[in-house]
């Protein structure tokens, strides 16, 4: 039962990796497949090596990139290795200088690299890090980090053969594409064509990858789209992902119950995910107070300094409760984390010396309960949501 949220919660299911799951997932595949192409309308790969579902999204966010990966440059370096995994064979081994070699060639006339320097080789190291993590090749004999600091370091790796599974396949020229927006704007143009099923394609795959889907009061298309065909949407949603479509005139969510996820899921097990939660409860008492006031589409426009002083004000009131972590920071550190991690939750909006929070903010919080500095001794309190 919901084969497909365990495809969400992965890149891919390899048959070696995971035998028991990707047989799993091959035979419940006409149960899941249809909502896949004609809700979500993604490509599904099953083949003898792996089930892959390309989840491409409606619009490109900052959190939707490799976790590991810290620069562009690591992304150049991802697609030389993948360009030198293709031309290998099934199971053929390579020592880790024969690929530098070809790497630096690939990149010589886009992005050239130099391995005389650290952050290039400490880049390649964590790409082939995350390459091995996702089983595109297996390390064998030699010290996988030590490349980072001497370049003459040698590795044996052995090419797996699910490299030509890796790209996504869009279904049309992408060429001219050199930006997120490049992408995007192909799908607005097929909506634009008349192609009504853009819509709800969009509107699913909000829901199944983002935290939230929001619409503007002068774009309303998503919301018209969610009223009329609610009950649909919130069968399908549940029948397939398990998950509760919630509402409001503002925004939509697919919420899970207790115990239950769904990919990345907010809030999590960590200390700033809580002290997220703590700071929606105080930033939704200032605006019901009217301290902040709320604007036509129920965004709430700060001031940079305005919403660093909520944060300053949010610290020193909890700052028992924060972990170790987060205390140590410095105060200036301590609010661009916050807000970085706030901003990839969607729960606002950082647009420079203005900060514009979402409506999300007044549906998430969360408080601590009563007396907890006293029963912890000033350490973490346990975080009850509201």
């Amino acid at each position: 039962m919901y084969e497909l949220r365990k495809l969400l919660d992965r890149f891919w299911v390899t048959r070696e990796g995971d035998p028991a799951l990707y047989f799993e997932l091959k035979r419940a595949q006409p149960e899941y497949g249809r909502f896949v192409s004609e809700a979500l309308g993604w490509s599904l790969i099953i083949n003898e090596s792996v089930v892959k579902l390309e989840k491409t999204p409606p619009r490109a966010m900052p959190w939707m990139g490799i976790a590991g990966f810290q620069d562009p440059l690591d992304y150049c370096l991802f697609c030389a290795v993948l360009l030198w995994l293709a031309d290998l064979d099934d199971g053929e081994q390579f020592l880790l200088s024969a690929l530098t070699e070809s790497v630096e060639a690939y990149l010589s006339e886009t992005r050239p690299v130099d391995w005389t320097r650290f952050s290039d080789r400490k880049a390649l190291v964590r790409v082939l890090r995350y390459t091995e993590q996702v089983q595109l090749l297996r390390a064998y004999d030699g010290d996988k980090e030590g490349f980072a600091a001497n370049r003459s370091q040698e590795v044996l790796y052995e090419n797996t053969g699910l490299s030509r599974n890796y790209p996504v396949h869009f279904g049309q020229d992408v060429l001219h594409c050199r930006s997120p927006e490049d992408f995007e704007q192909l799908e607005r143009e097929g909506e634009a064509a008349g192609r009504g099923w853009q819509r709800r394609k969009r509107v699913y795959q909000q829901l199944a990858l983002c935290p939230a889907l929001y619409w503007s009061e002068t774009d309303r298309s998503d919301y018209d789209y969610i009223k009329n065909q609610s009950r649909g949407v919130a069968a399908n949603l549940e029948a397939f992902l398990g998950g509760e479509l919630q509402l409001h005139k503002n925004g939509a969510f697919l919420v899970f119950g207790e115990n239950e996820s769904c990919g990345m899921a907010y809030p999590d097990d960590r200390v700033i995910s809580d002290a997220a939660l703590l700071l929606c409860a105080q930033l939704r008492e200032q605006i019901r107070d009217g301290v902040y006031p709320r604007g036509p589409d129920d965004r709430v426009a700060m001031s940079r300094p305005q919403f660093q002083q909520e944060l300053r004000r949010f610290r020193e009131q909890y700052a028992a409760g924060l972990g170790q972590e987060l205390r140590k920071l410095l105060p200036e550190r301590f609010c661009e984390t916050m807000t970085a991690y706030l901003s990839e939750w969607m729960l606002l909006e950082d647009c420079g010396e203005t900060i514009r929070l979402c409506p999300a903010v007044g549906k998430w919080g969360g408080a601590f309960p009563d007396g907890w500095q006293k029963k912890t001794g000033g350490q973490n309190g346990s975080l009850a949501n509201e």
